[in-house]
């Protein structure tokens, strides 16, 4: 991370029009850079926004507020940014790497805050400041929590709507500041937007293995590694679902009184549904390895698959690097630094402070979980924020080929938290882990985030 020698409040604006959903919208951008403190009170962060406000509005006060960021622990916000809701949106590749109007953006609907959380983006550390303090999960979700409270204090925007969406980590982080929130006895928002959740209680044996097994069928299904039947994708993810909440889950709880016979009645289910050997499976007492998997599935064309989205190959002799770099389906931050640099000076009147970090892996392998990354729980936050509020509206989606964070996992994690049904939209996408980076699943979940974005505003 490159150090800033300067730290003060400061706002920059610019006014544009896009073509957004089918209509022209003229819109005021501003990029914030807020001073952030760290546990001693020292100035050790200049967090960075950047924001699209609707100028033909009347009624603001109706108008929800959505504050984005993505995840990792690390990430910058510009995937959410520029590949998914901003005004603009990244098309194209290397030498025709360009921005256009993006027609799903959410600023028809709602006013859009896109967050760098410390560490990342444009956020970066005062020289001579400690800012160790806001790289764990409660110093970043007070740091996030103070932007978006500054944001809305500073627009006088406090009496609308507000909504918070985060991606991945970001789904915890969101957990975290709901937290915050309640301690600080903070307006709580009307809503959140949980994206390819990471939210703990799906780990363990029994758990890990139940929510992983209709993602893997759904990756297997894609390459066409087992007999499809004439089945959708989400027919087949369906039905291994089904037979992971029964057989399946059985089978495990029964471990080595599990007879012979019917042992290797489910191996042979399972692989019928992931495309595994039965023998492979029946030697890891059906247990089941994302690791395994991705290198297995189609070994025998010498590929392996990615983890963030499983539709990614690549040949395993050229699987050169240590995880999580070996992935083939890994690309975040790659090629797009030049453009974010140049819209912003160009187009938003924002000349960075240092090169921007879309990914900042440093802050993830020193993250500090306030215990370790298996046991933490985000969960119980949520509850907590329900029993505050119970009319908090929940949006969750999932990819089928995201091996990372399981479609299913997120759901499992609430249900077993206690969040009735009845409280959340549940939605999945043909994608991996960023559904946004499909173009098709990108308009779909644009369109269902409206209408959970008009629920917020009574429309």
């Amino acid at each position: 991370m490159v150090a800033r020698n300067a730290a003060a409040y400061n706002v920059t604006t610019s006014d544009h029009s896009a073509r957004i959903n089918g209509r022209e919208i003229p819109y005021q951008a501003q990029v914030t850079e807020l001073p952030l403190p760290n546990q001693d009170g020292d100035i050790a962060v200049v967090g960075v926004s950047y924001a699209y406000v609707a100028s033909d509005v009347a009624d603001r006060a109706s108008r929800p507020v959505l504050f984005i960021f993505n995840g990792g622990p690390g990430a910058s916000s510009s995937p959410l940014h520029l590949q998914a809701f901003g005004p603009r949106r990244k098309v194209g590749e290397g030498a025709d790497l360009h921005l256009e109007d993006n027609a799903y953006s959410l600023l028809d609907v709602a006013d859009l805050v896109f967050i760098d959380p410390p560490g990342t983006g444009a956020s970066m550390p005062v020289e001579g400041a400690d800012p160790s303090g806001l790289f764990g999960v409660t110093g970043d979700a007070d740091a996030v929590t103070s932007m978006i409270y500054s944001w809305l204090d500073s627009n006088d925007r406090m009496d609308s709507p507000i909504a918070i969406m985060g991606e991945s980590y970001g789904t915890a982080r969101t957990l975290a500041i709901l937290d915050r929130i309640q301690k600080r006895e903070l307006k709580m928002p009307a809503g959140i937007a949980l994206l390819s959740l990471a939210i703990g209680d799906d780990k363990g044996p029994l758990a890990s293995n139940v929510t992983v097994l209709p993602t893997l069928a759904a990756t297997a299904w894609y390459h066409q590694a087992i007999d499809r039947g004439g089945k959708s994708v989400q027919q087949h993810f369906d039905e291994a679902l089904h037979f992971a909440q029964t057989e399946y889950l059985q089978a495990l709880v029964r471990g080595v009184d599990l007879p012979a016979s019917e042992k290797r009645a489910v191996a042979e289910k399972m692989s019928a549904l992931i495309g595994l050997p039965p023998e492979d499976l029946m030697a890891s007492n059906l247990h089941l390895s994302k690791h395994d998997f991705m290198l297995s599935l189609l070994s025998e064309e010498g590929l392996r698959i990615g983890q963030l989205d499983g539709r990614a190959k690549r040949a395993i002799a050229d699987s050169n690097l240590q995880p999580p770099f070996d992935d083939p389906s890994m690309t975040l931050g790659t090629g797009t630094g030049d453009l974010i640099a140049r819209y912003f000076k160009d187009e938003l009147g924002y000349s960075l402070p240092s090169e921007y970090r879309s990914l900042n892996l440093g802050i993830n392998f020193k993250w500090d979980w306030g215990g370790s990354y298996e046991t933490a729980r985000f969960t119980p936050y949520l509850m907590a924020a329900y029993h505050q509020d119970p009319d908090l509206k929940l949006f969750t989606s999932g990819g089928y080929y995201d091996i990372t964070t399981p479609a299913y996992a997120g759901v499992f994690a609430l249900d077993q938290a206690g969040v009735p049904r009845a409280k959340r939209a549940t939605h999945f996408y043909a994608s991996g882990h960023s559904v946004f980076e499909d173009e098709g699943e990108l308009k779909k979940l644009s369109a269902d985030l409206r209408g959970f974005l008009h629920g917020l505003s009574g429309e």
